[in-house]
């Protein structure tokens, strides 16, 4: 168990298994209130609400049609607030609730940050990375739609690959910030003692 705290307090694990455990679990949340939103008449009651939008991509003529539209409107309202709520549950549980020890802190980049400042600029480099994670989750979701898969089918295939696209940028963000740090701490100069 002690590995496994070990490798669980680096923080370039702990980020990212905080946020893909919320993602998990907001992609979960988020297709069971999607499916119960269908079940429920809901979204055959919002139809309408968008027009269709007709376009020409690569000279073919393409037809978005309004509530496909409706449908990713909708499904980002709720995984982006299933998401923020579960992750910062989950940021709370690893790195602020009170313990008896407390985590080492193993990363250069970000050892010398406050748990708010910490916590606050993960959530800037998540709000930064969102286009990326929800444009590619969206984007698929509402391409399968109009191929016919099942709104639950397409709505976790496309969080799936919205979180792993994302993933991947912020891991090698956080791997040049610490190469970074690592780098300045073996140009800085040594502080000497005065004689």
């Amino acid at each position: 168990m002690g590995r496994i705290n070990a490798f669980y307090s680096r923080r370039i694990v702990n980020v990212n298994v905080n946020v893909v455990v919320a993602g998990l679990f907001a992609m979960g949340i988020t297709v069971l209130v999607m499916h119960s939103a269908q079940e429920s008449g809901l979204l055959e009651h919002l139809k309408g609400i968008a027009p269709d939008i007709n376009l020409e991509f690569w000279g073919k003529p393409r037809r978005i049609q309004g509530q496909k539209l409706v449908i990713s409107g909708l499904t980002f309202i709720v995984d982006l607030v299933a998401d923020v709520a579960v992750y910062y549950g989950l940021h709370w549980v690893a790195n602020h609730m009170p313990r008896r020890t407390a985590h080492p802190k193993t990363s250069v980049a970000y050892a010398d940050l406050s748990f708010m400042r910490d916590a606050s600029l993960v959530q800037f480099e998540r709000a930064i990375l969102s286009p990326l994670l929800y444009v590619v989750a969206l984007s698929l979701q509402n391409t399968l739609l109009h191929n016919s898969v099942s709104l639950a089918a397409a709505t976790a295939i496309g969080f799936t690959a919205g979180i792993t696209t994302s993933r991947l940028a912020h891991t090698l963000w956080m791997m040049i910030n610490e190469r970074r740090a690592i780098e300045k701490l073996k140009t800085s100069p040594t502080p000497t003692s005065g004689v």
